[in-house]
């Protein structure tokens, strides 16, 4: 097997969604968030509109694998550059969610998630931020994944930037292994599954990446 790693077309676009489901259907915070099919089939095409904006925005980027013989997506990574100054210069709008969707378990994760980052590395320092990392299950295990975190390493050692995330606790090994350190932990209470109780407890952690520092020979 054989996989391929390139910039997804617009027709791929569907299944970069297809394959975040998928790989996000055990997570507690998804279902949290979009409780119901019809909440989930929100954020299917809301997640096409964010795959859009990252193949056109300059300061966003996404890699797909796909499996070299059948061209299926597999796996997925989206990023974005964060550099001190562009949100105050840049008007962002406030997303509307709609009734499926619980903004009550959206915005406030969003910001905690900010404070985390700031906290971790500091709120004038730039960084690679990868916003979600997705392989189908079908596919787990078979290195997509590395493969295109290698590649966010590269691109942000290109810049002499640190990588900033937000993992899932089932991923914090993996990140560890890819270089990364735990550098904060965020909680919240959520709902369990086919719930509004908020009885569970949900925890990720920031981490973050540095490129290694060049050694230069001595002459």
């Amino acid at each position: 097997m054989v996989l391929v790693i390139c910039t997804p077309s617009e027709a791929d676009v569907p299944a970069v969604s297809t394959v975040h489901l998928r790989a996000m259907d055990e997570n507690l915070l998804t279902h949290a968030q979009f409780p119901s099919p019809e909440g989930l089939q929100f954020f299917h095409a809301w997640l096409q509109r964010n795959t859009l904006e990252h193949l056109r925005d300059g300061d966003k980027g996404v890699l797909v694998a796909k499996d070299g013989e059948t061209g299926e997506v597999v796996s997925f990574v989206k990023w974005l550059v964060h550099r001190p100054g562009e949100e105050a210069q840049q008007q962002v709008e406030e997303e509307v969610w709609p009734e499926v969707a619980r903004k009550e378990y959206l915005d406030p994760y969003a910001a905690l998630t900010e404070r985390v980052r700031v906290r971790a590395v500091g709120e004038a320092a730039a960084y690679h931020h990868p916003t979600y990392l997705c392989t189908d299950p079908r596919w787990a295990g078979r290195g997509a994944a590395s493969l295109l975190l290698r590649k966010v390493q590269e691109l942000a050692a290109a810049d002499n930037l640190p990588i900033v995330l937000e993992a899932t606790m089932n991923a914090v090994t993996f990140y560890q292994k890819m270089g990364f350190e735990v550098r904060d932990e965020l909680s919240m209470m959520l709902p369990p599954r086919g719930s509004s109780e908020p009885t569970e407890f949900y925890e990720e952690r920031c981490m973050v990446w540095t490129p290694p520092k060049e050694t230069t020979a001595a002459s």
